[in-house]
């Protein structure tokens, strides 16, 4: 029989709308966005029987990027943490924590991590696990139950006390406050310094200079942002070996728990 879906789980992303303008831009310029919106617009996730089909852009699909995945292909199947693309822009958000999301992580046989997002598709609506991601695990943790399959083989065992520590870990800021405000308030002084600099020096400023200038005047924000995506993609791993460490403490304790008599007639 052919593997039909159990069900559709349609990733949620942000759909943006452009305000009306008595500018109008330029036509090259919306033909681009537009071209990217349909470039990057992801397709839906189905979950089979026998396997998954996980969301790709079409870029992705174009360039002939697998999609189908056999459940005997994959070891290991988990919540897994991510962050909204682009997220490391916003230091003050991604060290609070808001711009966290929940997908499920899939570990194949060969070691390969492939990673199905749920973004929702309103800010209103944000938060750690939304509506696509609740159905499409419910599904999965469904067909896995009811065939006996363990959906995590692989797990790490963690102490009581390792999992707290993971857990103050996880809630930590990604980078000190003040430091964010000093790196992105920093560039102006850097600017101002440089030029009061050049003038008592009676350098002419040519275009290459004020590059040169406005580039090192971006290296503190810069610098910020890199730090926050590197500790960002760490805080991320540490949640997701949670979860999957959690996820398997679930299946040992819904195959430990025992099954209700029927009443005999």
């Amino acid at each position: 029989m052919a593997d039909h879906p159990l069900r559709t789980a349609v990733d949620w992303y942000p759909r943006r709308s452009m305000c009306s303008n008595p500018v109008r831009p330029p036509r090259t310029l919306v033909a681009l966005v537009l071209a990217a919106m349909v470039v990057f617009k992801p397709s839906p996730t189905f979950v089979f029987e026998n396997g998954i089909e996980i969301s790709l852009p079409l870029w992705r699909r174009i360039v002939g990027e697998r999609r189908y995945y056999a459940w005997s292909e994959v070891r290991d199947v988990y919540p897994r943490s991510y962050e909204v693309a682009g997220s490391f822009l916003s230091p003050f958000a991604s060290s609070a924590g808001t711009l966290v999301h929940t997908g499920i992580g899939l570990e194949t046989n060969e070691g390969f991590r492939l990673l199905i997002r749920f973004t929702p598709g309103s800010i209103r609506a944000f938060r750690a696990e939304s509506r696509g991601y609740l159905e499409a695990m419910l599904v999965i943790r469904s067909r896995f139950a009811r065939r006996g399959e363990a959906m995590v083989q692989t797990a790490k065992t963690f102490s009581d006390d390792r999992v707290l520590a993971m857990q103050a870990q996880a809630r930590e800021p990604l980078v000190p406050i003040t430091g964010v405000f000093l790196a992105f308030f920093l560039p102006p002084s850097i600017v101002a310094a440089i030029l009061i600099a050049l003038s008592v020096a009676r350098v002419e400023l040519t275009p290459g200079i004020l590059l040169v200038t406005l580039a090192i005047a971006l290296l503190p924000p810069a610098a910020s942002m890199f730090r926050t995506l590197r500790q960002s993609e760490r805080r991320n791993e540490i949640l997701s070996e949670l979860a999957k460490y959690q996820e398997h403490l679930r299946e040992g304790g819904e195959a430990m728990r025992p099954v209700p008599k029927t009443a005999e007639s």
